[in-house]
Parts: structure tokens; sequence; C-alpha cells
């Protein structure tokens, strides 16, 4: 078997640095996902949920054969590349929201403290009947408060006089704070790898565009946090790293999750002092404010207990009739899981020499086994992973979030509607094997024909020991 996969790595690696071959490849790969993406994005509305799919499927699929061939050949056109990442990220602020309806979430949480002068962490935006943003507002989150980070709720106050009451506003502002964030988040890999697969595992994989720029989604601004705390962290440099996990964390709360792994690894490395300045600005700046702002923590109680369709608890749901029960089980089943996975992340990965992958493996078992699942929730893990040469904990966060991002394209995963087969895969197979992958990384630590050569060295070794070919290959 061992032979078998060291044949087919060694025929692949001949193919893909065949000239022109290898070449061709590249550009097919480049084209067909970029075109896909555009197509998703202009077109969605004309497109049926199976057409969608497919399109997100043959875009993963262009997708995951550019990475591999960057990675094997050592580079990727990078004129090019930045063109098909430029008109993608183009289309995605100058197409609606139509993957998602957040942004009016947000646009209404902005407009209950600038216009109504309440506590958005304390008051559901069907209480306020008459403001037109509100009837645009999700069903679902009609009764659900603000269960966003202090950062992200002062952007919201901010941008909420700048939208008004526009419905076109509100889809373009927060996709520019997207996409802003993510060109930030570019230059940071480019500037640290020099690597254009870096770009393409990021720049073009399908969650970025489609997902997380179009949606308008604050996920982007958490990444970018992370990202720059971890590279600050690489440098030793405590207090601007504290600093940008603490931005993170005021956006999203899970940020907390990878600042806590980085903690783990700089205590192995650093001088008390530092570590505890670290943890003194996360701690105060991300982290302390959350307790004190009214109603976030019952609001946090409330939300843990939603179940969505492509949650592992939901396929757990199948096996129980009470609807209680589910969200105790859910609730309380993710902290179990993926508080027992972060100990072991703790305990085994941050003995790296740098902390991407153990940072990556813990923001990827908190998702994988958490009670609400959302594609463009593993956007933040996708750069850390970037920096090292793709591996089983890579391919398994960028293969499950594409599969959940095709899941959304239908507006149910039942039996009826998209046959059997579908459903059992997306709505029960797909969520377990995400966790088991997860805990196969975590827990095994499989070997290099699993995990993909795992060396200590950071992206920047990686690359130089790869044959180098002109950037215009």
């Amino acid at each position: 078997m061992l032979m078998s996969v060291r044949d087919a790595r060694a025929r692949w690696v001949s193919m893909a640095r065949a000239e022109p071959l290898g070449r061709v490849l590249v550009y097919v790969a480049l084209v067909t996902a970029s075109a896909c993406i555009s197509t998703l994005l202009v077109a969605v509305t004309a497109l049926t949920p199976p057409e969608r799919a497919s399109l997100i499927a043959v875009a993963l699929g262009a997708w995951v054969l550019l990475v591999a061939l960057g990675w094997t050949r050592g580079t990727l056109p990078l004129k090019p590349l930045l063109v098909a990442i430029g008109i993608t990220l183009v289309l995605a602020i100058g197409t609606p929201s139509n993957q998602s309806g957040d942004v009016n979430s947000y646009a209404m949480y902005g407009r209950i403290i600038t216009v109504h002068h309440q506590n958005p962490f304390a008051s559901y935006p069907m209480h306020f009947e008459g403001d037109p943003m509100r009837r645009r507002v999700g069903q679902i989150w009609q009764r659900t408060p603000d269960i966003y980070g202090l950062g992200f709720t002062v952007i919201m106050a901010a941008l909420a006089p700048v939208i008004g009451e526009s419905a076109f506003l509100v889809h373009f502002a927060y996709q520019l704070v997207a996409v802003a964030a993510v060109g930030a988040m570019l230059w940071l890999l480019w500037r640290r790898t020099r690597n254009p697969a870096v770009l393409a595992f990021v720049g073009l994989h399908p969650l970025l565009a489609v997902s997380v720029v179009n949606g308008g989604h604050p996920d982007a601004l958490v990444a970018l946090g992370v990202l720059a705390g971890l590279l600050l962290a690489i440098e030793r440099k405590p207090v601007l790293a504290g600093l940008a996990f603490a931005f993170a964390a005021s956006v999203n709360f899970t940020a907390l999750v990878a600042a806590i792994v980085l903690c783990v690894w700089a205590f192995r490395r650093w001088s008390r002092t530092e570590v505890a300045k670290f943890v003194a600005i996360v701690g105060g700046l991300g982290a302390l404010p959350y307790p004190l702002m009214s109603g976030w923590l019952q609001n946090a109680h409330e939300h843990s207990g939603l179940v969505s369709r492509q949650s592992i608890w939901n396929a757990i749901g199948s096996f129980v009739s009470n609807a209680d029960v589910l969200r105790t089980l859910a609730s309380n089943g993710t902290m179990i899981i993926a508080g027992a996975l972060l100990v072991v992340i703790a305990i085994r990965h941050t003995s790296r020499g740098t902390p991407e992958l153990a940072i990556a493996a813990g923001l990827a078992s908190f998702l994988v086994a958490s009670s609400w699942v959302m594609p463009w929730y593993a956007f933040t893990a996708l750069p850390l992973l970037a920096l090292r040469r793709p591996n089983l904990l890579s391919w398994t966060v960028a293969l499950y979030s594409s599969l959940v991002l095709l899941g959304e394209q239908y507006p149910s995963l039942s039996a009826s509607t998209i046959g059997s087969g579908g459903h059992l895969f997306l709505q029960n197979l797909l969520p377990i094997a995400a966790l088991a992958c997860c805990v196969i990384v975590v827990v095994l630590r499989p070997p290099d024909v699993l995990a993909g050569e795992l060396g200590e060295e950071p992206v920047d070794a990686a690359v130089t020991a790869a044959p180098r070919l002109a950037a215009s290959a």
C-alpha cells in the first residue's frame, strides 16, 4: 500500500512538472475556478440550487488542482492569479449578498444603538416593529439579540448612519469591510511567504468570494486579527500580538480559542513576563468585555442551543425526539468535545516551532463540534493553514467548508428535495467525517503519508526546498 502511494506521488510530480502539460493544467484550473465563482456571483438568482451546487463543486475541484500544482511545481503564475482573485473579489462586492442575509441583522443591531438608543445585547430586532430594516432581518434572527463582540458592535453602530435604510448600502458597506480585511490578509501572506500557491489557497477558495466577502461577514476581520497576531507572535512581539488577538476576539469570541492555543505555545518559549503581557491584553481587551456587556451571556447561552442543519448535532438529532434534550446535548456536547480536543492540541501540538497548525486545529475542532455551523465560520483557519504545505487538516477544513457551502445552496436538505443519497451525505455523513478527520489529526497525529509532510519549518523554508520555476510559468 505504501509503495502504491509513493508511486502515485511520483507519477503526480512527474505530470505536474512536465512541460507544457503542467503549465496547461495550471491555466485550466485557474480559469475554471475563477469562471465558476464569477458565474455563481453574477447569475445566482437565475440558477437552480443544483446548478449552484454544481458550480461550487467544479470550482472546488479546480481549486484543489491549482493548489496541488502550485506546491508541486514550486510556484504559480503570479499576475494571472492576482487578476483572477481580483475579478472574483470585485464581483463579490458588486453583487448583492445572495448567499446570506446576515448583513441585515448587522445593520439592525447598529440601528438599535444609533436610532433606537437601546442595548443590542438585550433587545430583539422584532421589538422595533416600525423600523424598515427590521423587516429584512431573517425570521430566525428576529428573536436573537447581538451575539458579536464589542469591537464589531462598534463597527455596526458606526456604519448604521451611513447605511440608513438603503437596501444597497446594507450589502455594500459590509462587503467593503470584508474585502478590505481580505486585502490586508493576502498582503500579509505574500509578505511572509512570497509564494503564489499560498495566495491561491486563500484567494481562490470558493468560500472567500462567494460567502465571506459577498456575504459581508465579520469572519474576514477575525481571520485578519488572528493571522496578524500569529505572525507577530512568531516575531516575538507579545504586546502587538496581544492587541491583534484582542481585536479578533472583540469581533467574535471564538477567536479566544486561537488565543488560548497561542498562549500555551508561547508559554513554552517566551519569558513569563512576555506571556503575562499577552494574557493581560487579550484577557482585558478581548475576553473581559463579554461578561460585562449586559445581556450578552444570556444571549450566548440561548444561541448555543441553536442547531443548524449541517451540524453534527442535527445528525444526532435524528435519534433524539425531544427538542429540549437535543439543545442541551448540543450546548454541552460542543463544549465537551471541543474542550477535550483543545486540551490534546495544547499538549501535543504546541511543541512545533511555529503555532499556525495548532491554532488552526483548535479553530477546526470548535467548528466541527459546534451546534451551529455555517460555511464562512471555517475561514479564520484558512490563512493559517496556507502557511504550511497542504496536509490532512488543510484539506479537511477546506473541503468541509466548501461542502457546507454547497449544501447551503438548497433551501432544504430533506431526502424529498435532494434525494436520499444527498440528504445522507450532507446532513449526516459530512459532519461526522469532518469530526473524525479532526480527531485523527489532533489525537493520532498521522504520519506523512496522511498528513502531507508536516515539517517544523515555516512555509518559507518549505518553498525553498521545492524546485523554483519562473513566476510566469
